[in-house]
């Protein structure tokens, strides 16, 4: 059955098989079992079969499906002209975002879930796959705060995902601009127009002339720049003209342009003689260029109907404006408390100054509008417009004509008896780069 030789054991069998009570030993630096059929190993707590190949079960790892927002999103304008809203967030505020589902139970380890905040621009089509401060912000729960101004009104994206952030949780969301209750489009077609012709800038029913007077110039001078910044203040709340920074009272961007808000600026209809519900409302356009330049400078002022006091644009007010929101170099303060003289002189010294390159603003009751005379002035009727030249002085029949801007159109040669100027007119501010 065996054969011994030195240094070397060789078994020929056509079976084996060895039974123990206790243990089998096999010891040796390499072993080899040949089996035609099979190979099996039995224990007490089983076997093994290795002629069997037993297929191993696979658990799928769990991904994001869904998120949700845990706190009630904000209306605002839906800015296509159609006097609807669309929920979004707001700047400045907190939102809380959870994972809402998993495509396989939750994960074991809610830090294997991160989080991401997709932003595209809404003037440039830009791109950004992450803005949170935190680029590695995780587990099961975000608590946002949507703090950047530059994201209002654009479209963003929460993500949240364990692999793969493109194909697991998304939430699309909406962030509105800062002016959230007024229309965008209704706004940028206002703009484009008053671009186009700065005539079109309107004061209605507030005391925001001076702001008028000074952007109609303005307009006129840097088309483009106040397009472009008005633009930019009504989606983020906020911009730098020269070096006059758009910082207004933040209650301006609460206002509602609705009749039903008898606050927003308005004309009011009348019936038997008594005010009724608001008829002719301040365009929207006016109000968040005049009243969000005003309050900048004048936090008090809320832009609401009937501030005239805090609306006011007194002369130290528009020196300011026209130093650093216009920009000019060379500005001198001609205005006066008294008024009453006869002006002739003061008129063909203003035409000068305007033949030369100079913008001229003159301060005025707005009884001269009316072709009254006004001995007595009233601060709350100081008035400002806009000197456009064309001074012919009639001494003959005792009128000045002149042409000039205010209330949203370009009076061209306008006649005053010389009586109602001389005793409406408080002087004037020139300036120019």
């Amino acid at each position: 059955m065996g054969v011994d030789q030195k240094g070397k054991i060789q078994i020929f069998a056509k079976n084996i098989r060895g039974n123990a009570n206790g243990g089998i030993l096999e010891e040796s630096r390499f072993t080899r079992n040949v089996a035609g059929g099979r190979q099996v190993q039995n224990g007490k707590g089983g076997g093994v079969n290795h002629d069997v190949n037993q297929s191993r079960t696979i658990v799928e790892e769990t991904r994001v499906k869904s998120i949700e927002c845990l706190d009630k999103l904000d209306e605002g304008s839906k800015n296509d002209e159609s006097g609807t809203n669309q929920e979004g967030v707001l700047y400045g505020k907190v939102y809380r975002f959870k994972v809402k589902e998993f495509t396989n139970g939750e994960p074991k380890n809610p830090n294997s879930i991160r989080w991401v905040l997709k932003f595209t621009h809404p003037n440039t089509g830009v791109v950004t796959e992450n803005i949170l401060q935190n680029k590695d912000c995780r587990g099961a729960q975000l608590n946002l705060n949507f703090s950047a101004a530059d994201c209002c009104g654009s479209d963003m994206e929460v993500r949240a995902f364990i692999e793969n952030a493109d194909s697991e949780g998304k939430l699309p969301v909406f962030m509105h601009n800062r002016f959230r209750w007024f229309d965008k489009t209704t706004y940028i077609k206002g703009l484009t127009a008053r671009r186009d012709d700065p005539s079109k800038i309107d004061q209605q029913s507030t005391s925001l002339c001076g702001t008028a007077a000074l952007l109609y110039f303005f307009a006129q001078q840097y088309k483009a720049e106040f397009f472009e910044h008005y633009k930019e203040f009504f989606r983020t709340g906020t911009g730098t003209i020269n070096n006059f920074k758009l910082d207004p009272n933040p209650d301006l961007f609460e206002m509602q342009p609705i009749e039903s808000n008898t606050d927003y600026p308005h004309y009011s209809k009348y019936s038997d003689g008594k005010p009724c519900v608001p008829h002719i409302l301040m365009h929207i356009t006016d109000w968040i260029v005049l009243a969000g330049t005003r309050s900048t400078d004048n936090k008090s002022y809320e832009g609401k109907n009937g501030e005239n006091w805090d609306a006011i644009n007194w002369c130290d007010y528009m020196v300011s404006a026209i130093r650093n929101l216009y920009g000019a170099t060379q500005v001198e303060d001609k205005t006066s408390i008294i008024t009453g003289f006869n002006y002739a002189d003061t008129l063909t010294e203003i035409q000068t100054l305007y033949n030369e390159g100079w913008h001229i603003v003159l301060m005025i009751d707005s009884d001269m509008l009316d072709d009254s005379i006004s001995y007595l002035g009233c601060i709350t009727n100081y008035h400002w417009v806009s000197y456009e030249g064309d001074l012919v002085i009639d001494e003959k029949n005792n009128k000045y004509q002149f042409s000039y801007f205010c209330w949203h159109q370009l009076f061209k040669s306008k006649s005053f008896r010389s009586i109602v100027f001389n005793t409406n007119f408080y002087g004037y501010i020139k300036f120019k780069k």
